[in-house]
């Protein structure tokens, strides 16, 4: 079940770096944008997709010389901002930033009122991000080892929060408790911002959560370890989880924009094209960092080959573990 997503990103990145020339020696799109640009973000404000829309929607109003109007629309695991853009006109003045729900809920729900790659055509990444294992202080583990031995002690009594179903908190989650045959109990929120209050208040146990830096420096929450298969250089001494005997171990999730199938061709490229400029940028990287992000980019078909493998790859951990939206 492990494939090296790492090797795919290094590979979407590479190819990336030269092939999103392309679409910026094209000419821009007349009369594009004309209007402000609405971009939908898929979860509340104070989380790590809410950083990343308020990041980049700032450089490309100047970039543009149009307002780029942030919008959080979250709830029903992304479908309430999916929704909202699938009404809007395809042209380019409506985009959606969501992350690694949009394409697993067909996995999850027996309706939904969309399909990925045929009512959406894939942008590009913004980011992806590793999660780091983090507990309250009240729950008394220092290691994942002490972790899974009190989880076994006690099935199903350590809860586990999560930014949602099936978004990549709770996966890492799920694979975890797959890998170190341990039963947690999952308390699904709306965003990182509810989990992190009610971690930080004791009420659940444990999170895997990629916006959690900020606790980790004030010493709110006890890092156990990150789902990368190294080790962050922004907590080079948080060990991974693969080196306290889970090998093969690997979580990470992406955040993309998209926009309604029928957007003009040259418009999805020149989008591509000026968010990749925005998210490589020198001035942008110490964002990235601060949220323990690493830039995304690149071409829409480059992107549409990632979430393809991505989407197989946590698909079928959906299915082994029958989990359920």
């Amino acid at each position: 079940m492990n494939i090296p997503r790492r090797t795919l990103l290094s590979a979407l990145i590479a190819a990336a770096g030269m092939s999103s020339i392309a679409p910026a020696a094209m000419a821009q799109p007349q009369n594009w944008p004309s209007k402000p640009v609405r971009l939908i973000v898929a979860y509340p404000p104070g989380g790590a997709t809410d950083i990343q829309a308020r990041i980049v929607g700032q450089r490309l109003s100047e970039k543009w010389k149009q307002p780029v109007i942030v919008e959080n629309k979250p709830g029903g695991n992304t479908v309430i901002a999916t929704e909202a853009v699938i009404k809007s006109p395809p042209d380019g003045h409506t985009l959606l930033l969501t992350a690694m729900p949009f394409m697993l809920n067909k996995f999850l729900m027996d309706k939904l009122p969309y399909e990925p790659l045929k009512d959406f055509v894939p942008v590009t990444p913004l980011t992806t991000i590793s999660n780091v294992l983090v507990a309250a202080p009240t729950v008394g583990v220092k290691n994942v080892q002490e972790l899974i031995a009190k989880a076994k002690a006690s099935p199903g009594v350590i809860s586990f929060a999560s930014t949602g179903t099936a978004t990549s908190t709770h996966l890492s989650g799920e694979l975890f408790s797959s890998m170190a045959d341990v039963k947690l109990m999952h308390v699904p929120y709306k965003g990182s911002a509810p989990a992190q209050q009610d971690l930080l208040a004791g009420r659940v146990d444990i999170m895997f959560d990629n916006g959690v830096l900020q606790q980790i420096k004030a010493g709110r929450v006890v890092p156990l370890a990150v789902t990368s298969p190294k080790r962050l250089p922004w907590l080079p001494n948080v060990p991974t989880v693969i080196e306290q005997g889970l090998p093969g171990y690997e979580a990470s999730a992406w955040y993309g924009i998209f926009v309604p199938a029928g957007t003009p061709r040259d418009i999805v490229n020149q989008l591509a094209s000026d968010i990749t400029e925005v998210v490589r940028s020198p001035e942008v990287q110490p964002k990235w960092e601060s949220i323990g992000a690493t830039a995304g980019g690149g071409t829409p078909e480059e992107f549409a080959r990632y979430l393809a493998q991505d989407t197989e790859r946590w698909g079928k951990l959906i299915k082994e573990r029958d989990i359920k939206y």
